[in-house]
C-alpha cells in the first residue's frame, strides 16, 4: 500500500466518485423517437422538463437543427 492509497485493513481501497461541476447553462428534455408507418421516416418530440413546453419533429435532420440551434 502506498501512502496515496492507504487501503482498509480487509486490503480493499475507497473509490470516490467525483461530479462534475455545471458552471455554464445546461437543459433537460425528455426525447421521444418512434417509427412512423406509412413512409417509415422517424419521428421525434423533444420536451423541456422544466416548462413541460413540447416540440414535434416530422423528421431527424429537424430535430438535429433545433438541437443545434440551442448551442448557439
Amino acid at each position: 500500500m502506498s501512502s496515496q492509497d492507504p487501503g482498509h485493513a480487509d486490503g480493499t481501497t475507497e473509490q470516490r466518485v467525483t461530479r462534475p461541476t455545471y458552471q455554464q447553462e445546461h437543459r433537460s428534455y425528455l426525447l421521444r423517437l418512434w417509427h412512423a408507418g406509412g413512409d417509415g421516416g422517424w419521428r421525434a418530440s423533444l420536451q423541456s422538463i422544466p416548462a413541460g413546453e413540447r416540440h414535434m419533429f416530422a423528421d431527424l435532420e429537424s430535430l438535429l437543427a433545433f438541437l443545434f440551434s440551442l448551442s448557439q
